[in-house]
């Protein structure tokens, strides 16, 4: 943007130049000036060296500094009105502050030109060689000073308004990203069981689902393992409801440390728990699911009795692509019955039943 406004200003330069309202001196010399301040620049934000500043586009110095050029061409010129017309150039880099400025900022740029300008003209009245026009020259001034005062009100106007749509933007982004985070939070919660922190029955049976209809487009198995702890009614009756509790969460934890990431595990119901194996076919969840009874074995509830030991029975079954889920999940209950029936503390898989 700084190189095109000096560029079109150059233009103009080159005009007055060839209208001979101006020595070719003062057409070298701008290029001098444009070339200068524009690689100085360049350098400075190409080498970083503009973040060390509070404002590190420079946007107000580069429009101080944008008017000396513009100055020493009005400087140059003999012809009063000429000069009124290049130094309405000359405030055209002051619009571009509306990219960066305060209205505070703004004004400190406005004193500058005024006061540049008003150098300019004492160097014209001193040096002598040019007939000024007192009244035009006031009047000039005057109008300079009107149009930098409503230039920095207006920009610092604009300025404000832009800064407050990013604040909004911001703030919006900011809403928005705790609101995912917010829904996300609630999905997690609503597919979690508040006592044990597993999968509830609702996301189990979803996955399920999914697992169903992935079966039908492959090959690859999935088995189920119902748990069911024994004598949970028991533990209950013996040694209170929070005994229960504890007793839950410590199953849910011990089976859940070795769980795959593809497998799913969740609190089926009461002390029921329903353990979800991807790819794998009955035998290899027949010895998952004992690693996960022994581990269970070997948990010792000192809070409760020092001899307290809690064992699981287990279910299996492997979903037939030719079922619903719902058969599936009868065969591995059936399974578990058959656990409870032949003493508790065991696995059993549906190969195991009985024939019907």
């Amino acid at each position: 943007m700084s190189v095109v406004s000096y560029t079109l200003t150059l233009c103009i330069v080159t005009f007055a130049w060839s209208q001979a309202l101006v020595p070719s001196r003062i057409l070298f010399e701008f290029i001098g000036f444009m070339v200068g301040f524009n690689v100085v620049f360049f350098w400075l934000i190409h080498s970083d060296l503009n973040l060390r500043f509070r404002d590190p586009s420079m946007t107000a110095v580069q429009m101080i500094v944008s008017l000396i050029p513009a100055l020493w061409v009005v400087y140059a010129l003999d012809d009063g009105q000429a000069r009124a017309v290049f130094l309405l150039v000359g405030i055209v880099p002051a619009l571009y502050g509306i990219l960066a400025l305060n209205t505070r900022q703004f004004l400190f740029v406005g004193v500058f030109y005024l006061l540049f300008y008003g150098i300019t003209m004492l160097m014209l009245w001193y040096d002598g060689s040019t007939l000024l026009n007192p009244p035009l020259e006031v009047m000039q001034f005057i109008a300079l000073a009107l149009v930098t005062t409503q230039i920095a009100v207006i920009g610092g106007y604009i300025n404000s308004l832009r800064g407050q749509l990013r604040k909004r933007n911001g703030e919006l982004r900011v809403a928005t990203t705790e609101l995912a985070e917010a829904l996300e939070k609630i999905g997690e919660l609503a597919s979690r069981d508040s006592l044990t922190g597993v999968f509830n029955r609702r996301h189990l049976l979803d996955v399920l689902s999914k697992e169903a209809n992935r079966r039908k487009r492959s090959t690859g198995p999935f088995s189920l393992c119902i748990m069911d702890v024994d004598w949970f009614k028991k533990v209950n009756d013996e040694y209170g409801h929070k005994a229960g509790d504890d007793v839950l969460k410590e199953v849910a934890l011990a089976t859940s440390r070795d769980l795959r990431g593809i497998d799913c595990f969740g609190r089926y119901g009461g002390e029921e728990f329903l353990l979800i194996l991807p790819q794998t076919p009955l035998e290899g969840a027949r010895v998952k699911a004992e690693r996960v009874r022994q581990s269970i074995e070997n948990l010792r509830f000192p809070e409760i009795g020092p001899d307290f030991r809690i064992t699981v029975s287990i279910g299996l079954a492997e979903h037939r692509d030719t079922e619903d889920v719902d058969a599936t999940i009868h065969r591995a209950d059936m399974a578990l019955y058959q656990a409870k029936h032949d003493g508790r503390n065991r696995t059993v898989g549906e190969d195991s039943l009985p024939a019907a």
